[in-house]
């Protein structure tokens, strides 16, 4: 069940909306129907949030939606409150210092809610799981919804705005956040950003240029950079430039073992 502000679920005999049963004489249930849709789980903890800020990152160009989103959620400690499930998922769960864990998660604490995932979201899964991610959202009396996601650049160093409220996408210019003319946005970032526009919910979509074809922890550095500079997030950033600078190092080597090899 809903409580106001909070995210709580209550599991009553027939916690399975989805699933038709057939009772035996012998008292055993046999499930016959299966129509899964996606659903929010809830976890241990519960959190009475105050119109918090809403973070969501999903795996898209150069990873760095959901790279900034995890270190986050890292760096400022928050809380495991719940997660995210569709039948359209793959069957692949993540492991940190040996605790198991779904794909897509929810942090918090009473002021910031991150949504992200460590999986690529399924073409097929995106329309029903962001429909359930605004409902969810929605119940919180959100300031903002703000979605991370990446566009590729060849020389990457700016962090465009996207909103499909043009009263959103001034106040954040303002802040010298330039908005992206002209372009293409997909996946979950896209679609939260307008169906929230459609529920009167403020929602944007901060997209970091990146070269798009590796993990760009640099790209999701910029990023929370514009979310300290706009809501004062607090969250240093030198380890994800330290990481990206390890990186490069480390793909120069190849390329250099690579010639050797070649020549």
């Amino acid at each position: 069940k809903r409580i106001k502000n909070k995210i709580k679920i209550d599991y009553s005999e027939n916690e399975h909306e989805n699933l038709e049963y057939l009772k035996s004489e012998d008292k055993k249930i046999n499930i016959v129907k299966h129509d899964a849709k996606p659903k929010l789980l809830s976890h241990k903890k519960e959190i009475d949030f105050k119109e918090p800020l809403v973070i969501t990152g999903f795996p898209g160009m150069g990873l760095v939606g959901n790279i900034a989103a995890h270190y986050i959620v890292s760096s400022l400690n928050l809380n495991y409150i719940g997660y995210f499930d569709s039948p359209n998922l793959p069957p692949v769960m993540t492991v940190e210092n040996g605790i198991i864990y779904p794909p897509i998660r929810l942090y918090g604490n009473e002021n910031l809610m991150v949504i992200y995932s460590e999986v690529l979201i399924p073409p097929m899964a995106v329309s029903e799981l962001t429909d359930e991610i605004v409902k969810c959202v929605s119940d919180l009396n959100p300031k903002i919804i703000v979605n991370l996601d990446g566009i590729t650049a060849l020389n990457p160093k700016e962090v465009y705005a996207v909103s499909s409220s043009d009263e959103v996408l001034k106040s954040i210019e303002k802040e010298n956040i330039p908005s992206l003319n002209l372009g293409l946005i997909g996946g979950m970032a896209g679609v939260i950003t307008l169906k929230c526009g459609d529920k009167n919910i403020p929602s944007i979509c901060l997209m970091a240029e990146t070269p798009g074809i590796r993990p760009d922890p640099k790209g999701a550095s910029n990023l929370i950079e514009v979310l300290n500079k706009l809501y004062n997030l607090g969250v240093n950033t030198d380890e994800l430039i330290k990481e990206d600078k390890e990186l490069k190092e480390r793909l120069r080597k190849l390329a250099e073992e690579h010639l050797k090899l070649m020549a």
